[in-house]
């Protein structure tokens, strides 16, 4: 079962969650991503109380690579066991990784039941796992406090994970794939369909959270490829369609380091449905590309070798020679062969 990003949960993780749920030896469980999958990758067994062994949680995380930590509370007269869910993205983390984690907890909660998991903790720096850092945490809860900018956004993420409802919007094209809703502005579509035409090289899409839709943040011609990095923000994603000569055509997924998570949420779980969405409308794309630094990934130096390297094995792939089919014998027949003696 897999939810958002396609990364579903493994039977090892299934295996191990179960098996603490029938025990009460297991204080926390690592989840990492591999393989496409989400895995057990460590296990942190009880030794004394929940802020006790709280405490020695750091251990489990890596300075540059996210995961989930599951962590049980101690044992109380509630029928279920109590969790709590770690979700630990450091800065210094890859932005795929950073999209793939933030994309993925809805997955990791609905298959392995929503109903264990009570609080939820998220962090970027390996302190604000601390007893401390999660006191901290509870006593904001608890006191009904307004919201932090940090709590805000973490929470427009829950809410997007958790549903699929409709936003009633004016002027939008909706399109329902894997869960997600496309919705794009009257604009945006205006914008396409002169791309799909040929009457401008180059789209950029925005997303407008207020109205919850994609929305037209540029629609021109470039005279220079030299142009096209220049036209992408340094702290904001976009969707960049753009014609390389006159029969090239490109999708770019740009995503800075410095996007908030907020924003790499949204662009990372509507990506797909965004692309199923135009090729509905007549635009395919020759080549895809994910970058994370426009300046330096979108060079006319950088795009002349990635679209030179993609054109070529495309060209290769459609001359490669196919084995001739070799008819077989009609039955009761044996296949003919040179005898020469």
């Amino acid at each position: 079962m897999a939810h958002q990003s396609g990364i579903s949960v493994s039977d090892n993780l299934s295996a191990v969650f179960r098996e603490a749920l029938s025990g009460e030896h297991t204080r926390a469980i690592k989840v990492s991503i591999a393989n496409e999958r989400l895995e057990a990758t460590a296990i942190q067994a009880v030794q004394g109380t929940f802020e006790d062994d709280f405490a020695h949680l750091s251990q489990l995380l890596d300075a540059t690579l996210p995961s989930y930590i599951l962590v049980c509370f101690d044992a109380d007269d509630s029928p279920i066991a109590k969790w709590l869910l770690c979700t630990y993205v450091p800065d210094a983390a890859p932005v795929r990784a950073k999209m793939l984690y933030a994309s993925s907890k809805a997955s990791l909660t609905k298959c392995l039941g929503e109903s264990y998991f009570s609080d939820e903790v998220f962090g970027t720096t390996v302190e604000e796992f601390s007893v401390d850092g999660y006191r901290q945490h509870r006593r904001h809860v608890e006191s009904g406090a307004p919201l932090t900018e940090r709590e805000e956004e973490m929470q427009r993420i829950r809410d997007i994970e958790s549903s699929a409802a409709e936003v009633p919007t004016m002027d939008t094209r909706r399109n329902h794939v894997s869960g997600a809703t496309v919705a794009l502005s009257s604009d945006a579509e205006q914008a396409l369909a002169e791309y799909a035409a040929g009457s401008v090289n180059l789209v950029t899409l925005s997303f407008d959270i207020g109205n919850e839709q994609f929305v037209l943040d540029r629609c021109e011609s470039l005279q220079s490829h030299e142009e096209l990095a220049k036209c992408l923000p340094a702290d904001s994603p976009r969707y960049v369609l753009y014609w390389y000569g006159s029969s090239t055509s490109l999708f770019v997924y740009s995503c800075p380091t410095t996007s908030s998570i907020r924003e790499r949420m949204i662009f990372s779980s509507f990506k797909y449905g965004f692309l199923v969405t135009i090729k509905g409308m007549g635009i395919d794309f020759d080549v895809k590309l994910e970058i994370d630094n426009p300046p330096a990934e979108l060079s006319a130096e950088a795009l002349a070798e990635e679209v030179g390297a993609r054109t070529a094995a495309v060209a290769a792939n459609a001359h490669v020679t196919q084995p001739k089919f070799k008819r077989p014998a009609p039955p009761g027949r044996r296949p003919r062969t040179n005898n020469n003696s």
